[in-house]
């Protein structure tokens, strides 16, 4: 008997662990919800590594940011004198910041990650200083940049926790999103349109089922790194492995955990009543409407931890329109942040007609008499 039950725990001991032990080949990785950036799973996630071009996350990021996309860049020829990955620009072609992050996301390249750098920041140095500040930023305390590349520097670092929460960031970037989830494109070559053509290097676009992109990285001092983003049935993760031989597998693995942990269910669950009380309005209070169910992802027993927090005003100046925002319901677990639903409000409210007042009205009605008796216009 004793035996069978060792035997038992032992089965539940490696199911348990089962991709802590398959993620083993990562050197460090880190699992979380894309929305409130918690953990579902890791190992060594805040220990500093290198990180090479997953660096561009951050670049591509600020460009997006930048307002700047559709702006046409003269390439400087000290911009491009770059080792490692290029997308071939040539010194002074004309090229808009957009194709640049497009060469720099899918086909990796340093020359792109520099005239990048030089647009945005004068500099490498002065892009190192925006980096730096941009995850300053974003709560990222152990993630340092030198340059807009990758490239190996001293002083030039991350983690697996970092990384993945600078990526669920930058997935929240339209643009980003967009150029980290395309295929192929062909874009302009030296005045040329359609000159070049770039393939993303994330194998798992197109093999693993809601994968969204983001980012590979590889040098000899880092190893391989990948940033990966996927969503299925309303759920959304991101993925980070620092050094790992194993990356694609071990994506497409932690993924499946990380999916099969988490299922979307209704937070929502007791509808607060709520009533907007409006000033100087036709009526004291308007209904307020929010959506009839909010889904979050959440693991198994965790609906018992989920609090939820009520922003609205005391009150508000009418008019107030039907369906403006007013507030909203916010949703936390273990004070995260996992979802949220804008208050609007149903009613038009429309201004209380002022009141006259009386001795103005008396004065008033005097002087029209006296007007009226000497024929004064």
């Amino acid at each position: 008997m004793i035996k069978k039950l060792a035997a038992f725990a032992f089965i539940i001991l490696i199911s348990t662990f089962t991709f802590s032990v398959h993620a083993a080949s990562a050197r460090s990785y880190a699992l979380i919800e894309q929305k409130s950036g918690r953990i579902i799973s890791g190992s060594n996630y805040n220990q500093q590594l290198p990180m090479a071009s997953t660096t561009k996350i951050m670049t591509g990021l600020l460009a997006c940011e930048s307002g700047r996309l559709d702006e046409i860049i003269t390439v400087p020829a000290e911009a491009i004198c770059v080792e490692g990955s290029s997308m071939g620009l040539v010194a002074g072609e004309s090229i808009t910041l957009r194709e640049l992050v497009y060469g720099l996301l899918l086909e990796s390249g340093n020359d792109a990650a520099n005239v990048i750098a030089f647009a945005l920041g004068g500099s490498v140095p002065g892009f190192a200083t925006m980096m730096n500040n941009k995850a300053e930023e974003l709560s990222l305390p152990n993630t340092q940049f030198q340059n807009p590349s990758g490239l190996d520097a001293e002083g030039h670092y991350t983690t697996a926790l970092d990384l993945a929460r600078l990526g669920a960031f930058a997935m929240n970037n339209k643009d980003f999103a967009t150029i980290v989830s395309t295929k192929k494109i062909s874009i302009s070559y030296n005045g040329s349109k359609n000159g070049r053509s770039f393939y993303n290097h994330n194998r798992l676009l197109g093999s693993y089922d809601g994968e969204l992109g983001i980012k590979t990285g590889f040098t000899k001092k880092s190893g391989r790194c990948l940033v990966s983003c996927a969503e299925q049935n309303g759920v959304k993760l991101v993925l980070c492995t620092l050094d790992d031989p194993n990356d694609w597998e071990d994506h497409r693995q932690l993924l499946n955990y990380g999916f099969n942990t988490l299922k979307c269910a209704n937070v929502l669950v007791n509808p607060p009543q709520l009533v907007a009380n409006i000033v100087g309005g036709k009526g004291d209070n308007a209904l307020v409407t929010y959506a009839p169910e909010v889904l979050a992802p959440l693991a198994a027993g965790e609906s018992a931890r989920v609090t939820m927090k009520v922003n609205m005003n005391r009150f508000y100046y009418a008019p107030v329109e039907k369906g403006c925002k007013l507030g909203e319901i916010v949703f936390y677990l273990d004070g995260n942040e996992i979802a949220n639903t804008d208050i609007l409000c149903g009613d038009d409210v429309s201004l209380m007609p002022k009141k006259p007042n009386p001795i103005v009205s008396l004065f008033g009605s005097i002087g029209a008499f006296f007007k009226s008796l000497f024929g004064i216009k």
